[in-house]
């Protein structure tokens, strides 16, 4: 359902910053999960609905199906 290069392509954009990237499909849902590396850049994750439509975009699916879940 969605695409696993734009998947690969967040993670090495995300890796940079010091974070990491998994999706899976759940239903009709795509569940995307982003955690937080030792390293990572705090003020360079963006905000929630800002990741979710670039998400959109880089999976090719619509933002309504993203379950995003954010470092704590």
């Amino acid at each position: 359902m969605f695409s696993e290069q734009g998947l690969k392509d967040m993670q090495a954009t995300l890796a940079a910053d010091g974070y990491a990237i998994a999706a899976f499909e759940e239903g009709e849902q795509v569940v995307v999960t982003i955690e937080a590396t030792p390293e990572a850049c705090e003020d360079c994750l963006a905000p929630p609905d800002v990741m979710r439509a670039i998400l959109g975009k880089t999976l090719a699916v619509p933002v309504e199906v993203i379950d995003l879940h954010y470092p704590g």
